[in-house]
């Protein structure tokens, strides 16, 4: 039987064991004498197994805490822009993994990828006026100019941290594990936008998940009539199993690629769709309304760039990196899951109580979807509903923004030729 790598973070609460692992001799960044390393590998409920590190040396009482997340990359990076206006913003809860970067517009100020952590808005600022302060005290080789101009930015700092005006704070994270909290959850919040993004080649060479290996043999034809396998980590306990994947035809829509992964260790399940045929031309927007169970039962495809809404609840999902083939009534449970996996502190200790009653009520409310009206918006024209008499399919033209989003604006295809697929106005529209 497989030893359980990771262990639930109630169960070391409730029973400490001899899970931890200390390191000694370990070089002491401050003083350069020995210090000593304890690692923990625990799994956080509803958020990602992390692996938790402390340094402490004797010598000279420095001591550091780090946490690295041993959670799968997210297919895109995820950027988070909150604009800070009040002190509860500065108590809203944040991950930042060692991919992120954080900026604060407003003072110029950006801190570019360093330890992960868990801390809040609060928290970021008071570990920049510490480390802006250590500086300070212990560069002999900073002149009085950089001495003044470094006191007069600590002060800025405290005035961001006493909330004396708004500021923007960004976190750009291109593993997409980082997270800021959203107090008004599952609604959106008007303080706080979140953007996905396509890394670059170099983003993902700089990952480690870069892979140039084309088998120039393989043709579409016969990936139709089988069905591949590849080693994977199941997403749930990062045991080794495998993933199928299937290339076939919706009748009246596209091919579409499904992958399904099954682990035999934990027992989870999981299926994915891709678009087998790229970016459409226009965009989609899907608006249904259910009316009888045989409305529930009709076929879904939701791709992995499409936003969802349900007008009567007041409620938005944005795309959520992974692409789903459901039901109508199969949908609506998946964004239960789907907030759960956006948003770690809706469960477990850390988790606001107003938050979790909004998730209770809205769990019961998409049990029943009877009259109610799902509107599926996908920009890349990917998404689609089994055909029914009160289902309204509008075509629409992808924005500027939307096209620079999928790096459709300035595409050279064909012998240096600049294809432009948006046009860009003096507003930025």
């Amino acid at each position: 039987m497989t030893e359980k790598l990771f262990n639930d973070l109630r169960e070391i609460a409730d029973e400490p064991n001899d899970d931890m692992t200390e390191i000694e001799n370990c070089y002491c960044v401050n003083c350069g004498k020995d210090g000593t390393t304890r690692m923990l590998l625990t799994d956080i409920p509803f958020f990602h197994q992390v692996v938790v590190m402390s340094f402490e040396c004797l010598h000279c009482n420095y001591r550091n805490n780090e946490l690295q997340p041993a959670a799968k990359i997210a297919e895109k990076g995820v950027r988070f822009e909150l604009m800070v206006m009040d002190v509860k913003d500065l108590s809203r809860q944040l991950i930042k993994t060692e991919w992120s970067r954080v900026k604060i517009p407003e003072l110029d100020f950006e801190i570019k990828q360093q330890n992960g952590l868990v801390t809040t808005v609060e928290g970021i600022l008071e570990r920049a006026i510490t480390g802006l302060k250590y500086s300070l005290e212990h560069n002999e080789q900073i002149d009085n100019d950089q001495r003044n101009a470094m006191a007069d930015f600590i002060e800025r700092m405290h005035g961001l941290q006493e909330t004396r005006e708004p500021f923007t704070l960004i976190i750009e994270d291109i593993s997409g594990n980082s997270f800021i909290e959203n107090f008004l959850a599952p609604e959106p919040d008007p303080r706080l936008k979140v953007t996905n993004f396509i890394r670059t080649i170099d983003e993902d060479k700089l990952l480690g998940i870069y892979e140039n290996n084309i088998d120039d043999d393989g043709t579409a034809d016969n990936l139709k009539d089988e069905v591949l396998q590849f080693q994977t980590n199941c997403p749930n306990c990062n045991a080794p199993c495998f993933t199928n994947m299937k290339l076939t035809k919706i009748p009246h829509f596209k091919e579409i690629i499904i992958m399904a992964t099954n682990c035999e260790i934990c027992g989870s399940r999981t299926n994915e769709v891709k678009s087998g045929t790229g970016i459409g031309s226009h965009g989609v927007r899907i608006t249904m309304k259910i009316r009888n169970e045989n409305d529930l039962k009709k076929e879904v495809i939701r791709s992995d760039t499409c936003n969802i809404s349900i007008p009567e609840l007041s409620l938005t999902l944005h795309s959520s990196g992974s692409g789903r083939y459901t039901t109508v009534q199969g949908l609506g449970m998946n964004m239960i899951d789907d907030l759960r996996k956006t948003n770690p502190f809706i469960d477990g200790d850390s988790s606001r109580e107003e938050i979790r009653q909004k998730i209770d009520r809205l769990k019961t409310r998409l049990s029943d979807m009877l009259d109610m009206t799902i509107i599926l918006d996908d920009p890349c024209g990917n998404s689609f509903v089994e055909q029914a008499d009160n289902v309204n399919v509008e075509y629409y033209e992808r924005s500027w923004e939307q096209n620079e989003e999928f790096g459709l604006n300035d595409m050279n295809t064909n012998d240096n030729d600049t294809i432009v697929v948006g046009t860009k106005t003096d507003d930025g529209k």
